[in-house]
């Protein structure tokens, strides 16, 4: 990778961290917010709005973790490597976690076949975060192999 190519991923890679950092303390002060609104404490928020106050927090997560891959690659120019491929994987994790939180809440009137069909879609977006990591896994092995042969 020539020094220029590394120069435009380091500084694109920490705007991006900046922006995931801002996004996740964005998701915190909006799950904080959400539960203020109610005039009520923790233990006493209906189902579906600490429902949603666990959702924001799970995806601030995600944005942290993000954040951490990019100051990775800020710090060394390196996207492909062991500690980025874990965090994808991290992620993916976290994504479904978010799937199954509809399950586990308690909510009136809603039966579990609802609640399965609420958490498709983070279900979908841990697919698709074990895929690109295994991108990524793939993506570290070729770029080992081209150090070596250098």
């Amino acid at each position: 990778m020539s020094l220029s190519n590394t120069s435009v991923i380091k500084k694109s890679s920490l705007v991006i961290m900046i922006l995931s950092l801002l996004g996740a303390a964005i998701c915190v002060m909006a799950g904080i917010s959400g539960l203020k609104t109610l005039h009520l404490p923790v233990y006493g928020v209906e189902a579906a709005a600490f429902e949603v106050f666990i959702k924001r927090l799970i995806y601030a997560a995600v944005l942290v973790v993000a954040a951490f891959i990019f100051f990775m690659i800020f710090r060394n120019g390196r996207p492909f490597t062991r500690g980025n491929v874990w965090a994808v994987r991290g992620i993916a994790g976290l994504f479904l976690a978010a799937a199954v939180i509809p399950l586990f809440i308690e909510k009136q009137g809603i039966d579990i076949f609802r609640a399965a069909l609420e958490g498709i879609g983070p279900a979908f977006i841990a697919v698709l975060c074990l895929f690109f990591a295994e991108i990524m896994r793939y993506g570290r092995l070729l770029q080992n192999e081209s150090d070596e042969t250098l």
